[in-house]
């Protein structure tokens, strides 16, 4: 199963988020499991459309960080949120998402 997460903080001056991924779906096999490929490309397409975002990915742990500098990064992230949960409700057995904060 992936875990994803989505953590909000925020502070008077910075707003960040940060999104962790894990795991394989399970689904199928490597290569050929079309809910990671779903949570993949959505997480590749967020992420390099964000105004600052650094991320850390080693193929079994996604880590991003990503702060937050104006209203579009704020609709991607909503987006990417509500598409990972859509995706969760239709593949409860392969994809967990949560979002804090």
């Amino acid at each position: 199963m992936i875990k994803v997460q989505m953590i909000e903080t925020r502070s008077l001056d910075e707003h960040q988020v940060i999104i962790k991924a894990d795991g394989h779906a399970g689904f199928d096999i490597p290569g050929k499991d079309i809910v990671c490929a779903a949570v993949s490309i959505l997480l590749e397409h967020t992420t390099q459309n964000l105004t600052s975002c650094r991320v850390a990915d080693n193929g079994l742990n996604y880590n991003a960080t990503v702060s937050c500098v104006n209203d579009g990064d704020k609709r991607l992230l909503r987006a990417l949120g509500n598409t990972l949960a859509t995706l969760a409700h239709q593949y409860p057995d392969n994809l967990s998402f949560t979002a804090k904060g």
